[in-house]
């Protein structure tokens, strides 16, 4: 007996399904040649905060405003007042907020339209104009970055042999790829303890770039550490986790961008030195991290998800989830016109 019209179509649309979206990937524009427009909603479950009646001080991470990425929309619907802040260091954004927790509390939302660029680096005459990014900055040791020990004997080790700056730079990102794993099992990773990373030899992108810029600071080149998300290869879809990745300074040219951990799991050394592509939206920079008001806590190691404080003791901060949706062409010309 033949199957009745209603399952052949149904039998058909499962058959066109993945072809279809095999399609529309292929269709994407290249993410290291092209403007990326993402939509961005980042949305903090606030009622699975403790109660607290006496209130919390709450901080939140904001979208960095950069050579390579700008935020042409962008909106807040918070339960409590809020404003907008900046720390004094880096210079990163944050959306400060203080209110009551309790089960009837609704989420406070971030949304926002960003343009994303591949990314080259910023050259050494934007460097000088921002204080920021002063390589001074960038050279001295963090709490999980210190710059003696093993640390110092790797990158002198490795580093033999290396004529100039450049050469010894590429020496190291090399060390990086080539001895460390991507490997989340276990305990210790994840922190970005540059001594842990460099005795393991695996862990995530915090810990491949922890040691690599432990390694160059040690050797006095300035290297920053730079947090966001990363854009998952769909048009659409939750984000379930942070990304990070380093950059450093040279000379001539200015900050130059890597990623080892990425390159690693790619297998592409080469194109992940000095150049990245368009899909992360970038949030923080820096690490042991004063906010804005300063927290009554330690310094973070690095700031990606919400922090909370109640009558100024860290308490567990609440969920994250964070989601996006590539835009289309067409939706992108209505941006700009927006943003202008």
């Amino acid at each position: 007996m033949w199957p009745s019209r209603r399952v052949v179509v149904a039998a058909l649309a499962l058959g066109t399904a993945p072809l279809l979206a095999r399609a529309m990937a292929e269709e994407r524009p290249d993410p290291w040649k092209s403007v990326a427009r993402y939509e961005l909603e980042y949305r903090v479950r606030l009622r699975e905060l403790s109660p607290a009646p006496e209130g919390v001080a709450l901080w939140v991470p904001y979208p960095a405003e950069t050579r390579d990425q700008r935020v042409l929309d962008a909106s807040i619907d918070s339960p409590w007042p809020e404003r907008l802040t900046r720390e004094e260091k880096y210079g990163n954004r944050m959306v400060y907020a203080e209110g009551k927790a309790d089960a009837a509390v609704r989420d406070l939302v971030m949304r926002f339209v960003v343009e994303r660029r591949p990314s080259t680096g910023t050259p050494a005459n934007a460097t000088v104009a921002d204080a920021y990014l002063r390589p001074v900055l960038y050279q001295m040791p963090d709490k999980l970055i210190p710059l003696s020990g093993v640390i110092r004997e790797l990158a002198e080790r490795e580093g033999r042999g290396s004529e100039t700056r450049a050469a010894k730079v590429r020496a190291f990102y090399e060390y990086v790829y080539r001895t460390m794993s991507y490997d989340k099992s276990g305990t210790g990773w994840g922190r970005g303890d540059a001594v842990w990373a460099c005795e393991n030899k695996r862990g995530n992108c915090t810990d491949f770039h922890s040691l690599f810029i432990g390694m160059l600071r040690s050797q006095g080149i300035p290297a920053r550490f730079v947090i966001g998300f990363p854009i998952p290869d769909a048009d659409e879809g939750a984000i379930p986790g942070y990304h990070c990745w380093a950059e450093f300074h040279d000379e001539k040219r200015g900050w130059l961008p890597v990623d080892a951990s990425e390159a690693k799991k790619k297998g592409m050394a080469d194109a992940y030195f000095g150049t990245i592509p368009n899909d992360r939206i970038e949030f923080t920079a820096g690490r042991d991290i004063v906010l804005s008001p300063p927290q009554r806590g330690e310094p973070l190691n690095y700031f990606v998800y919400p922090y909370a404080e109640v009558q100024g003791r860290p308490v567990e901060p609440p969920r994250v989830e964070v989601r996006f949706r590539r835009r289309a062409s067409h939706e992108s010309a209505s941006a700009d016109e927006g943003a202008r």
